[in-house]
């Protein structure tokens, strides 16, 4: 059994919960033993953290950037070091202060020179740390499509979109509602059905709202009819990597996506789903679906199917599997 160290920052957060902890026992059964730990904030305790993985066959850093100091003190310490990445952690997606610009910066450049091997959730990721240097596979975020009760489509006099995401993405979503509520004029009966932990409202569409759960999530989809990733284009949108384009297609539901980053990598434009270039272009692609169950069904089948053959968690688990076997990893 090998050991691997595993350095989180939130075990709360959803990068961790879907692309980490949900792996954890499946690389248990291909013999690797995750070795999950929080980085403390103490000081000392950080350090003694970071000397243990000596004692450890490899260290997995999963999103989080680090301080110079912590990085050299790591890499003396550490055999290999993985580095997971989902977002676009080297910018900030708000506006920030030069001095928190500049300290992340400078955190980016201090990790990306130890890392050994980058896991990146999309080709945008992967691009940056290909410029420097650094080895970089593309393992996407995925789900267990047993988790996900699929779809039935037939004709509806109230097709839903459903869009699923947080607070911190549903300025995203808002950004599109008039685009949406365009659609919602060539669709009657068109509404648009939100799981998340926050919503927002309409005078032209009717909106619901599911408040998102681990537990109610997957089965929450299926009350929709066609699922949507409105995604304006910017150097942090474009390191998101796609998770509810993957949900969708497990509960069999065909997509609408702007074609932003790893959006552009999971869609199959006219086979899973629609992928319009600009907000004016997404009513035409709302009408379409939401007229067409025939449409619907194909297109959501297509995407189930490419679901259980490519975006799984068992596929996750072998890529990981032979990068944590791989001993042909140096130190950087």
């Amino acid at each position: 059994m090998r050991r691997i160290l595993v350095l989180a920052n939130n075990l709360k957060q959803a990068s961790f919960r879907v692309r980490i902890a949900a792996i954890v026992p499946l690389l248990a059964r291909r013999g690797f033993d995750l070795d999950v730990q929080l980085r403390p904030r103490p000081w000392l305790a950080r350090r003694r953290l970071f000397q243990s993985a000596s004692g450890y066959d490899a260290v997995l850093l999963q999103r989080k950037l680090l301080d110079p100091f912590e990085a050299r003190l790591l890499r003396r310490s550490a055999r290999r070091i993985f580095y997971d990445i989902d977002d676009a952690v080297m910018y900030h997606n708000r506006p920030v202060s030069w001095l928190s610009r500049w300290r992340t910066s400078s955190r980016f450049r201090a990790t990306a020179r130890i890392i050994d091997h980058v896991v990146a959730g999309n080709e945008y990721l992967a691009g940056i740390f290909r410029e420097l240097g650094r080895p970089v596979t593309v393992v996407p975020t995925v789900v267990d499509p047993d988790q996900y009760h699929v779809k039935t489509h037939g004709p509806t006099d109230t097709p839903r979109l459903v869009w699923i995401g947080s607070h911190s993405t549903l300025p995203y979503l808002r950004q599109f509602m008039p685009a949406l509520e365009a659609g919602a004029s060539l669709a009657p009966g068109l509404r648009l059905l939100t799981i998340a932990d926050e919503t927002l409202s309409s005078p032209a569409m009717a909106v619901e709202h599911e408040t998102w759960s681990a537990d109610t999530e997957a089965a929450a989809l299926c009350r929709g009819d066609i699922g949507i990733a409105p995604t304006p284009i910017d150097r942090w949108t474009l390191g998101k990597c796609g998770f509810k384009i993957v949900q969708y297609m497990a509960a069999g539901l065909p997509v609408i996506a702007s074609p932003v980053g790893a959006n552009a990598e999971l869609v199959r434009a006219g086979e899973t789903g629609l992928v319009p270039e600009r907000p004016e272009d997404w009513p035409a692609s709302i009408a379409r679906l939401a007229t067409d169950p025939a449409l619907r069904a194909r297109m959501g089948a297509a995407g189930r199917e490419l679901v259980d053959r490519e975006y799984n968690l068992e596929r996750v688990a072998d890529h990981w599997a032979r990068l944590l076997g791989d001993e042909g990893a140096s130190a950087a």
